[in-house]
């Protein structure tokens, strides 16, 4: 057994989101492998995970592998820029693409670290973040240091989100922290020259392209000249180039009693079962069950997916009334920052580690010390784990179904694949609920 210290890489964007319940409306799916991540192209929903795992579905019950290594990566994202062009990345810097729609996928290296986050505009043109660098392709096949301000690098560390519309216009939003300022890191040119905006009085939640242009959501401070000193309201804009913003007409009030976030191209989630798509020519909605819902969601049609602790399935109602607010926002992760200190060598390295830095719970509060233990498997994934001394069944279950999903690096020692079981303690806050 070995001791191991679980400093968190991610950033949790609200504390007290569940993840991995069960919901009678909500059914398991098994694509052949454990999933890591997910997303769709108008072919239908695509997910990506262990081995260099890549299957999809046109409903979300009835999935097919399309690509598969055995020991091969550890996939940690997946996306398609256009109906034909999509892209996985993951662990040992691994690359796999495909140009036909999915119906084939090639692999290839780029460098031997992680690649944390990336976005890719076609095979050989795209932004790249591992642990240590934040990089582009131009198309020579050689990852270039973005050549940004070390200002704005120092200022603002996260890697919110990484997004490529063209091979020529590329964007990064840059962030100072959890629910801090942010702003935009654009080119127009592939990369020779980088352009930082920070727009005023704005916090952004997410940024993607959706039909050629940049999207973000966030909110806004407003009326800051009159008494009281302004008021929040909700924000989406959008802008073909990263630097002139146009702000939507449409209406986003639903985003307003928390800020709309975790967007795909199908929307965003005003709540823990509501998306709102303000994309088009007037703002449609999309209610989803209550019960399975994570910021790792995607949606074909009325076929709903979303990756917790395991891979869930669901068919949301089409609707024509507005439909009421839900519950809170499940959380969002993200990289450590740029500027992160080195982890000490260690046959277990932490890829995605995050922890909910606030709990609410119906039974306890306060600083709490919690022992847990848990087992690492060859490829990277937790395949089991046991949290102790907690009188609380429910905030169990919250740390057992965060700490599942947890991400190494696939473990390996003298050359050969490891399993490898440790513990370690976690302090957490826990505030009582009302």
């Amino acid at each position: 057994m070995r001791s191991l210290s679980i400093v968190g890489s991610l950033i949790l964007a609200l504390p007290w989101a569940a993840y991995g319940q069960s919901a009678s409306s909500w059914s398991t799916a098994d694509p052949g492998f454990r999933t890591v991540h997910i997303t769709s192209s108008r072919t239908g929903l695509w997910v990506c995970g262990v081995g260099e795992g890549i299957a999809s579905s046109e409903d979300g019950q009835h999935w097919q592998i399309k690509h598969h290594v055995d020991g091969g990566a550890l996939l940690l994202g997946i996306g398609f820029t256009s109906d034909t062009f999509g892209y996985a990345f993951g662990t040992g810097g691994t690359v796999v693409t495909t140009t036909d729609s999915g119906a084939t996928w090639s692999s290839k290296k780029f460098g031997a670290e992680t690649i944390l986050q990336a976005s890719f505009a076609d095979p050989t043109h795209g932004i790249v973040r591992t642990r240590t660098t934040l990089a582009y392709l131009n198309g020579d096949g050689v990852l270039h240091p973005v050549q940004a301000s070390a200002d704005v690098l120092q200022h603002f560390p996260y890697t919110m989100s990484l997004t490529s519309i063209t091979p020529e216009k590329m964007g990064i939003l840059l962030s100072q922290g959890q629910a801090s300022e942010a702003g935009f890191l654009t080119t127009v040119d592939g990369g020779k020259t980088w352009s930082f905006y920070d727009p005023p009085s704005t916090g952004i939640a997410s940024f993607l392209e959706v039909g050629g242009s940049y999207w973000a959501s966030g909110h806004e401070v407003v009326d800051k000249d009159k008494p009281g000193g302004g008021h929040g309201v909700a924000l989406a804009m959008s802008s073909s180039d990263g630097r002139e913003w146009r702000h939507t007409t449409n209406d986003i009030h639903m985003c307003q009693a928390q800020t709309c976030g975790a967007c795909t191209a199908s929307g965003c989630l005003a709540s823990d079962s509501l998306v709102v798509n303000f994309y088009g020519d007037k703002t449609t909605y999309l209610p989803i069950p209550k019960g399975a819902l994570t910021s790792k969601w995607a949606s074909v049609g009325l076929h709903v997916c979303s990756i917790g602790t395991v891979l869930s399935c669901t068919t949301a109602s089409d609707i024509k009334d507005l439909p009421a607010a839900g519950g809170p926002l499940p959380a969002e992760q993200i990289p450590p920052p740029l500027n992160a200190k080195p982890s000490p060598p260690s046959v277990l390295t932490c890829v995605l580690c995050g922890i909910t830095p606030i709990f609410v719970d119906d039974k306890l509060e306060g600083r709490i010390s919690v022992p847990i233990s848990f087992t690492v498997a060859t490829d990277g994934t937790v395949e089991s784990v046991d949290v102790k001394d907690i009188s609380s069944p429910g905030l169990e279950k919250k740390i057992h179904d965060q700490i599942a999903q947890w991400l190494f690096e696939p473990p390996v020692q003298n050359g050969k694949p490891l399993r490898i079981s440790t513990n370690s303690t976690l302090n957490i806050t826990v505030m009582r609920s009302q």
